[in-house]
C-alpha cells in the first residue's frame, strides 16, 4: 500500500478543521494517492488560515514546502500553491491535493516515469503584463540586442505554468517518440493517456529550443487527436457501472488535452516575447493553429460532459483571434516540406464557437460530437469583423438575424447581437460574430429534404433542426421561469424503478436532494453539488418529490455542471400525478415497474416504463394497490433515455 501524504492544518477554527477532516474522507475516492490528516510538523501540505491571529503567526513562519490557504477569498496576493474555497467542495478539495501531489513528483530528482495519474496541471499563474519600459531601458535593449514584443500588435497573455532550466525526464529524439507511441497499448485509452501525460508533462516544464518542443507537439498531436473521437466498448461500460473511475479517466483525458495545448503556447509566448510575427514566421503561426484546435478539442471535451469549458480557454481564443486580426493571419494556412497546417486558426476558432453557441448543453451526449464534426464544414462561411456605426447606434432589435457579439476581453461565449449592451457594442475589443451565410447553407439543406422522407432519417438533418434557432440568434424560451423568492430544497428520484420505490415506500435511499431556482408553467431549474457517482443524461426521466405538496415526474432537458462544480438541471415538467403500478407481461411471471399518468386535455393516457419493455399491441396485466386491470399498449408516445411513455386502451378490470 502507498505511503500516504500528510496534511497539516495551521490556525483553522474549529468548524473549518472538522469541515478539512470530513472533505479528506469524501473525497477519498477522487484522490491519486491517499491523504492524512496529521498535528507534527513533517507534512507535505501546511493549510493555513488567514482569519485566525494563531492562522497569521504560523504563515509569517512559513519558508519552504507546499502550502494553501482556506479563505473566502479567492484574490488573495500572498504567493501559495493553492487557494481552497470556503465552503470546501469535493471536486475541488480533491483536485487541489492531486495538484500537489503531481507537483511534488515533478520536484523531486529525475526518475524514470511510468505513470502518470488522473491529476490537474500544476496551479498556473498569470504571467505579469510588462510595464512600459523607459529611454533608459529601451537604450539598454538596443544596446545589449534584447527583444521584446512587435509594438504594432496587441498584447497577449496566456496562462502557462513554470518553465525551469533542467533537462526534462522525457523522450527528446523524435524518431525514438514515433517507435515509442507506435509501441503503446492498442485501445486502452487510460494507459495511453497517462503514458503520454508522464512525458508531456515534464517537457511543459522545462526550457527547450522552439523548433524542437514543435516537432515533438506535433507528434504527440495525432495519437492524441484519436483518443478524443475513439469511444471503446469498455468506456461505455465504465460510464455506467464506475462513475467515479470514469469521471478520473475524462479528467486525465482533459488534462492531456490542456498540456499539449499549453505546449503550443508556450511556443508563441516565446516567439511572442522575442519580437517574431506570425506572418513571416510560419512555425509561429503553426504554433498558434495548433494551440487553437487543441484549445477548441478541450473545450468540446468539457461539453461532451455537459461542464463549461475550462476557465481561461475561450478568452485565450479571442485574445489569439485579435492577435491574428492584427497580423492580417485569421484565414492564412501553411502548407510546405517541413510544416503543415491545411486549416486556418479563423476555422478552428469558429468551429467552437459555432458549437459553443449551438447550446451544447441541451443535446444527447452522443450528439454533441456529431455537432462538432458538423461545423467543421460550416466554420469557414463565418464572417468576423468590426461592428460598423449602424450596428453600435441601431436599436436592439433591428440588427438583423445570426449576427452574435464577441466580448473579446472575456472568458465567454457570444450572445445574440441584439442582446447586447450599448456600451460593450462601442467597445474596440468587440467582434460581430455573423453566421448568415451558414443559415442559407442551411435552408437549402433544408429545401433539399423538403419533399422526401430521407430528413427523418438523416441524423445530421435532424441535429440541424434542433440547433438552427441558435445559430440564428433568434432562440426565446417557449415557457418563462420566475425565480423563487427563496431557494428551497426539492428531492429527486432518477429513473422508473426509484420513483417507483420512493412513491410507494418512501425509502430516501432511493432520492437526492437538490435546490429549486426558478420554476414555470411546464419547467423549473434546480442545482447541487456535483455527485461523482451518478452520471445524469438529456431526456432522463426523473421523479420531483416536496412536503405537502403533490408527486411530479420530470425529464431532463438542460444540463450544466460549471467550473465551482455546481450542476444546473432545467426539467420539463408534463401534466399529471403520477400513479406507482407493477405489471406482468402476457404469458411471463417477470413483474415490471410502470407509472400511470392520467388523461387531461393535452395527453392521453398513457404509462411510463423502464426502457425496452414498450412493444404494440403487447397485453400487460396491471396491478394498482388492490386493483388489477389488463391493457393493450396502443402508440410510442416518447422513447427518452432511460424510459419509454405508450398510450394504453383497459380491456378488462378485476
Amino acid at each position: 500500500m502507498a505511503t500516504p501524504l500528510r496534511l497539516k492544518a495551521c490556525g483553522l477554527s474549529e468548524i473549518d478543521y472538522t469541515s478539512l477532516k470530513s472533505m479528506l474522507g469524501l473525497a477519498h475516492s477522487l484522490l491519486n494517492h491517499p491523504w492524512i490528516l496529521v498535528d507534527d510538523a513533517d507534512a507535505d501540505l501546511i493549510i493555513y488560515s488567514l482569519e485566525t491571529e494563531q492562522g497569521q503567526a504560523a504563515w509569517q513562519q512559513h519558508q519552504t514546502g507546499f502550502s494553501g490557504i482556506l479563505t473566502t477569498d479567492i484574490n488573495l496576493k500572498q504567493e501559495v500553491d493553492i487557494i481552497l474555497k470556503k465552503p470546501l467542495r469535493t471536486r475541488n478539495f480533491s483536485d487541489a491535493l492531486n495538484s500537489i501531489e503531481s507537483k511534488k513528483k515533478l520536484s523531486e530528482p529525475a526518475q524514470a516515469i511510468t505513470k502518470i495519474a488522473d491529476k490537474k496541471p500544476p496551479k498556473q499563474e498569470k504571467p505579469q503584463k510588462e510595464s512600459k519600459p523607459s529611454f533608459f531601458s529601451g537604450l539598454s535593449i538596443k544596446l545589449t540586442g534584447k527583444k521584446r514584443p512587435a509594438s504594432d500588435l496587441p498584447s497577449l497573455t496566456l496562462y502557462l505554468p513554470e518553465i525551469r532550466d533542467h533537462s526534462p525526464d522525457t523522450i527528446l529524439d523524435p524518431n525514438l517518440l514515433k517507435q515509442w507511441l507506435d509501441d503503446l497499448p492498442e485501445n486502452d485509452v487510460d494507459k495511453i493517456t497517462s503514458a503520454i501525460l508522464g512525458h508531456i508533462v515534464p517537457l511543459n516544464r522545462s526550457k527547450l529550443a522552439s523548433n524542437t518542443r514543435l516537432a515533438l507537439l506535433d507528434i504527440y498531436r495525432l495519437p492524441i487527436n484519436k483518443l478524443i473521437f475513439n469511444r471503446d466498448l469498455s468506456a461505455i461500460n465504465k460510464e455506467i457501472h464506475s462513475p467515479a473511475e470514469f469521471l478520473r479517466s475524462t479528467r486525465a483525458l482533459s488534462q492531456l488535452l490542456d498540456e499539449l495545448a499549453i505546449g503550443y503556447k508556450i511556443i508563441i509566448n516565446d516567439k511572442y516575447q522575442q519580437g517574431e510575427r506570425p506572418n513571416s514566421n510560419d512555425a509561429f503561426l503553426v504554433a498558434i493553429i495548433r494551440a487553437s484546435e487543441m484549445l477548441a478539442l478541450l473545450i468540446v471535451h468539457a461539453y461532451r460532459y455537459y461542464r463549461s469549458a475550462p476557465t481561461h480557454s475561450l478568452h485565450e481564443l479571442h485574445q489569439l483571434y485579435i492577435y491574428c486580426e492584427a497580423s492580417n493571419t485569421t484565414i492564412k494556412t501553411i502548407t510546405s516540406k517541413s510544416l503543415n497546417a491545411p486549416d486556418s486558426f479563423h476555422h478552428y476558432y469558429c468551429q467552437i464557437i459555432l458549437t459553443g453557441i449551438s447550446d451544447p448543453y441541451s443535446l444527447p451526449k452522443y450528439e454533441v460530437f456529431r455537432l462538432f464534426k458538423l461545423m467543421d464544414s460550416m466554420a469557414d462561411k463565418v464572417i468576423i469583423s468590426r461592428l460598423s456605426e449602424k450596428q453600435k447606434q441601431s436599436p436592439a432589435g433591428f440588427l438583423g438575424r445570426g449576427s452574435f457579439c464577441v466580448d473579446c476581453s472575456r472568458d465567454q461565449l457570444p450572445i445574440a447581437l441584439n442582446k447586447t449592451a450599448d456600451v460593450l457594442r462601442a467597445s474596440e475589443l468587440t467582434r460581430v460574430f455573423s453566421t448568415h451565410v451558414v443559415l442559407e447553407d442551411i435552408e437549402k439543406i433544408f429545401k433539399k429534404y423538403a419533399n422526401t422522407n430521407r430528413g427523418g432519417y438523416d441524423l445530421d438533418f435532424k441535429l440541424l433542426k434542433k440547433i438552427i434557432p441558435q445559430i440564428n440568434s433568434c432562440y426565446e424560451r417557449k415557457y418563462q421561469r420566475l425565480p423563487v423568492v427563496k431557494h428551497r430544497p426539492i428531492n429527486i428520484s432518477y429513473g422508473v424503478s426509484s420513483t417507483y420505490t420512493y412513491l410507494q415506500h418512501q425509502d430516501s435511499n432511493h432520492i437526492v436532494e437538490w435546490h429549486l431556482m426558478n420554476e414555470g408553467t411546464l419547467g423549473m431549474m434546480v442545482s447541487r453539488d456535483s455527485d461523482s457517482y451518478r452520471r445524469l443524461n438529456i431526456d432522463e426521466l426523473v421523479g420531483l418529490f416536496e412536503p405537502d405538496q403533490p408527486a411530479q415526474l420530470a425529464t431532463i432537458r438542460w444540463l450544466h455542471t460549471d467550473n465551482n462544480e455546481t450542476t444546473l438541471l432545467g426539467l420539463e415538467i408534463p401534466n399529471g400525478e403520477p400513479t406507482a403500478v407493477t405489471f406482468t407481461a402476457d404469458g411471463e411471471t417477470q413483474i415490471h415497474y410502470g407509472l400511470l399518468l392520467p388523461e387531461n386535455t393535452k395527453q392521453v393516457m398513457s404509462m411510463i416504463v423502464e426502457k425496452g419493455v414498450y412493444s404494440k399491441n403487447r397485453i400487460l396485466r396491471v396491478k394498482q394497490d388492490k386493483q388489477t386491470f389488463v391493457i393493450k399498449v396502443d402508440g410510442l408516445i416518447v422513447n427518452g433515455f432511460n424510459y419509454q411513455q405508450f398510450s394504453y386502451n383497459v380491456l378488462t378490470n378485476n
